[in-house]
């Protein structure tokens, strides 16, 4: 049961945000399994694509890893607890929020880092089917090549 049904289910900003902490925990979570599909898809031998066709992906993807990183560096003040005053309540506040900014599941740091690691894996699984596209192409060239001779 949803929230606007009345059953709970979710932060009103979670219905409001798909870029909320529980809206993008759950699109990483979709996007990691399905670029582990690809991993295996590519490590079984279940899909090719040529070096040529694959060079724009690979490209984008080193282009994210790089920005991702930059991200990363520039998320480096959410270590920092935030100054709301001088005061216990303040304190406690701040305490709270630096923790959800930097240890949580869906803090900006761990969402980054998950984004990398599946760009990373993507990349590897491409480079895979390229090579094994490329190490397909050389076998039935050889096959043609004993064939002629």
């Amino acid at each position: 049961m949803q929230m606007a049904d009345g059953g709970g289910g979710g932060s009103f900003a979670d219905l409001v945000s798909p870029l909320s902490s529980a809206g993008m925990s759950e699109a990483i979570k979709g996007v990691t399994a399905e670029t582990q599909k690809l991993v295996d898809a590519a490590k079984g031998g279940g899909f090719k694509i040529t070096p040529e066709g694959v060079k724009p992906i690979r490209d984008a993807l080193t282009d994210l890893v790089t920005d991702l990183d930059g991200l990363k560096f520039s998320s480096v003040s959410l270590d920092q607890a935030p100054q709301l005053g001088n005061h216990p309540y303040g304190h406690t506040i701040a305490q709270h929020d630096q923790k959800s900014a930097t240890e949580a599941e869906s803090s900006a740091s761990a969402v980054l880092d998950k984004l990398r690691l599946v760009a990373q894996q993507a990349d590897e699984a491409l480079a895979r089917a390229a090579g094994l596209y490329k190490e397909t192409e050389n076998q039935a060239f050889s096959q043609l090549q004993t064939g002629q001779a």
